[in-house]
């Protein structure tokens, strides 16, 4: 269990031996990073719902039923289980992006947009690369959500707050 706790609430030794100011920096960097990646999600997911969590927005199984395909090996398959992979994905997108920005389990949740993203460009490939619009790339997603997986959320999150008044006994020994 302590295994746990310490991968989904991440490190934060060498950051937290710094000064308060380098402290502060990164974790507005990393709030930052947090909300570049949770923007296009939040902003996808609204569009999903009629009333969420109960009535899904007839449009969005459309699209799952008849237009998203997967494209790989040289081919297209359509999205399985449309009905339930429509609705996981709305409730996904919402809810994946609230706990990334309030920082609970936020490299957990970094690598989830990240699987997400992964599918998304299966479904979309042409729309990994585009400079004009780098932020609504998948190449920057990517990029985004490795960043918070490998940096942590910074201080400005309830992980950062759990870390610091935990237990003894989940505290890596910085020896």
């Amino acid at each position: 269990m302590q295994q746990v706790v310490r991968i989904v609430l991440g490190w934060f030794g060498p950051i937290e031996k710094r000064s308060a100011s380098v402290v502060l920096i990164f974790g507005l960097a990393m709030l930052g990073l947090k909300f570049l990646l949770a923007r296009p999600f939040w902003a996808s997911g609204n569009t999903r719902w009629v009333e969420f969590p109960t009535k899904l927005a007839s449009t969005t199984t459309y699209l799952f039923e008849n237009l998203f395909q997967l494209h790989f090996f040289w081919g297209t398959y359509p999205i399985p289980f449309p009905q339930f992979t429509a609705w996981m994905t709305g409730v996904l997108e919402i809810v994946l992006p609230v706990l990334l920005m309030i920082g609970l389990g936020t490299r957990l949740w970094a690598l989830a947009l990240l699987g997400m993203t992964c599918v998304i460009q299966l479904t979309f490939p042409d729309a990994f690369w585009h400079p004009e619009t780098f932020l609504d790339s998948h190449s920057a997603w990517f990029l985004f959500s490795i960043l918070i997986a490998i940096f942590g959320p910074g201080c400005f999150s309830l992980d950062w707050l759990v870390r610091r008044f935990a237990p003894a006994q989940w505290r890596f020994k910085t020896a």
